[in-house]
């Protein structure tokens, strides 16, 4: 009980505060921007700060994975019936931290390849496997970014949910992107969160299944 006192007291601190708190991630947003044009320059005048700007790709990608782990940490959570209500903190920002998922995805993207190769920093060459993935998983989460506002969620209806539903086949297509460049700990922590959502699906797709029966 003492658990669940801490996490609902937390929550609901949150929760008050969140109006304040949205305002914040718009100037994330710019943030980003800043350092995406800041990247540009460095390609382009051949800055000393290349090597710092290539290591903020590296780590713009690492931050996309975890911050998707936590979007879709609620649906795991909910569909295996484990009540953790610490992550309804989540729910509450969840659009704005989907967006904030694809900006550091692009962010990484076009640090570590499109402008260098811009630049003529790196010749240019046919993408390889793990970039191939990687481009198309970032696809993925630009159609989720457009059409993550009231607007859209109006004018598709029903299918907003299921084009959201994509996300799960981004982070399957994440984990081909990140064992096919090496087999490491993002690598593993990609493959298990890919293991967890599927494990997810098949308990809630078994209970569905098993109160239909049971009506029948």
């Amino acid at each position: 009980m003492e658990n669940k006192s801490w996490q609902t007291g937390i929550y609901e601190y949150i929760a008050r505060k969140s109006p304040m708190i949205l305002k914040f991630f718009p100037l994330v947003y710019v943030g980003f921007t800043l350092v995406v044009i800041s990247g540009l320059y460095v390609d382009f005048t051949h800055s000393f700060l290349f090597d710092t700007f290539f290591w903020l790709g590296k780590k713009s990608g690492q931050f996309a994975l975890a911050l998707l782990t936590m979007v879709i940490l609620p649906g795991i959570l909910g569909r295996l019936k484990i009540e953790v209500k610490i992550t309804r903190v989540i729910t509450l920002f969840r659009r704005q931290l989907g967006i904030t998922v694809f900006l550091l995805a692009l962010a990484h993207y076009m640090l570590l390849r499109l402008l260098p190769i811009a630049a003529g920093i790196f010749p240019f060459s046919l993408p390889v496997g793990f970039e191939v993935f990687g481009s198309l998983a970032l696809f993925i989460l630009f159609a989720l970014f457009l059409t993550s506002n009231n607007y859209s969620m109006k004018k598709l209806g029903p299918l907003w949910k299921r084009l959201h539903r994509f996300v799960y086949l981004a982070v399957g297509i994440l984990v081909l992107h990140t064992v096919l460049q090496r087999i490491g700990p993002w690598s593993v922590f990609a493959g298990a969160l890919l293991v967890a959502e599927i494990v997810s699906w098949f308990v809630y797709w078994f209970r569905l299944r098993t109160k239909v029966t049971e009506v029948k």
